[in-house]
C-alpha cells in the first residue's frame, strides 16, 4: 500500500510539469495555432525569406554590358559583350578556301582576355545550292592542319536553316556554322583553345541568337 501511494505522488507530480511545457508551446504559437503547427508555419517562413534573399541576389548581379557590330560589307549585325573589339571586312571573300584569322577578308571580332575570335564570311554561291552542299564546301575549304567533324547539329542563323559542327585544329579547336541567306553562302566560326567546353558553346549560342542579318 505505501509503494502505491509513493508511486501515485510521483505521477502526481509530474502532472504541474507536463502542464508548464504545454502552456511555454502555447505561449510561442500565434493564438489559436496548435505547437505543432506554429513549429511547421515558423519553417515555411524561414524558406519562404531564405527563397526572396536568393531571388533578390540573382536580380541584383550585374550583367555584361553588350555593344552591336554590324558588317556592312557582309549585311549582317551580332551583339557581344563590351570586351570585344570588331573589324569588318576589306575584301571579297571568294569562298574557296578558308583563310586566317586575320584575313581582310573576313570580319573579325575579338576577346583579348580570353583569346577567342569570332570569323564571319560570306560568298556568292551557285543557284539553287543546298544547305548541305555549302558546308561540305566549307569543310573542303578548311586548311590541312584542321581535321572536321562529320556530326552536324541542325540550328539556325538569323531565321535561315544552318548547320554547325566542331573542327579540331593544330592550333585551336573551333565551333562552325554555315548557313544560306538570299544568294550568299556564309560561314562563321568560333576560334578557342577549348571550343569544345560549356563556356564555349554558351557563348556560340548567345552570338548565334543575336545575330541578324541586314538589308
Amino acid at each position: 500500500m505505501q509503494r502505491m501511494n509513493e508511486r501515485r505522488a510521483f505521477v502526481l507530480g509530474l502532472i504541474p510539469i507536463a502542464t508548464v511545457a504545454v502552456a511555454a508551446a502555447a505561449c510561442g504559437s500565434p493564438a489559436g495555432m496548435p505547437a505543432t503547427q506554429s513549429t511547421q508555419a515558423m519553417a515555411t517562413q524561414s524558406t519562404q525569406a531564405m527563397a526572396t534573399q536568393s531571388t533578390q541576389a540573382t536580380a541584383t548581379q550585374p550583367t555584361a554590358p553588350a555593344q552591336e557590330f554590324t558588317s556592312e560589307w557582309y549585311g549582317f549585325r551580332v551583339t557581344l559583350t563590351k570586351d570585344w573589339s570588331g573589324d569588318d571586312a576589306v575584301v571579297d571573300w571568294d569562298g574557296a578556301k578558308l583563310q586566317g584569322l586575320r584575313s581582310p577578308a573576313f570580319a573579325r571580332f575579338a576577346d583579348p582576355a580570353t583569346g577567342r575570335t569570332l570569323v564571319a564570311g560570306a560568298a556568292r554561291v551557285a543557284e539553287g545550292m543546298g544547305l548541305a552542299e555549302w558546308r561540305a564546301a566549307m569543310v573542303r575549304a578548311a586548311p590541312p592542319v584542321c581535321s572536321e567533324s562529320s556530326s552536324v547539329e541542325e540550328t539556325s542563323l538569323g531565321g535561315e536553316p544552318a548547320l554547325a559542327w566542331i573542327a579540331t585544329c593544330s592550333d585551336g579547336d573551333a565551333i562552325k556554322l554555315a548557313a544560306l541567306h538570299g544568294r550568299r553562302g556564309y560561314i562563321i566560326f568560333l576560334d578557342s583553345q577549348t571550343a569544345k567546353d560549356a563556356e564555349d558553346r554558351r557563348i556560340f549560342e548567345s552570338i548565334r541568337n543575336s545575330f541578324r542579318f541586314t538589308p
